[in-house]
């Protein structure tokens, strides 16, 4: 296993460019750990939350799978069911 050391002595012996392209990927790292530690998901509770509070928008609505499909295609359409 590539220890700390053995990594900052392998680095050191690399040309400038080079180097400078480990410090770049570094801080490449650093930067998508801060995106994602900003990105925490929602917890499940909360999503739940978030999901049930929208499912009174269908309340009192005449939804069925015959209408969908009328929507969607029309009334000729309607003949595989």
């Amino acid at each position: 296993m590539l220890t700390l050391e053995t990594a900052i002595q392998k680095i050191q012996q690399f040309p400038h460019e080079q180097r400078n392209k480990v410090i770049e990927y570094i801080e490449f790292l650093e930067f998508q750990a801060h995106r994602q530690q900003k990105k925490q998901p929602e917890t499940t509770l909360e999503q739940n939350q978030d999901f049930f509070a929208l499912a009174g928008i269908w309340e009192g609505k005449d939804i069925t799978l015959d209408n969908i499909r009328k929507d969607a295609w029309g009334e000729k359409n309607n003949d595989f069911v």
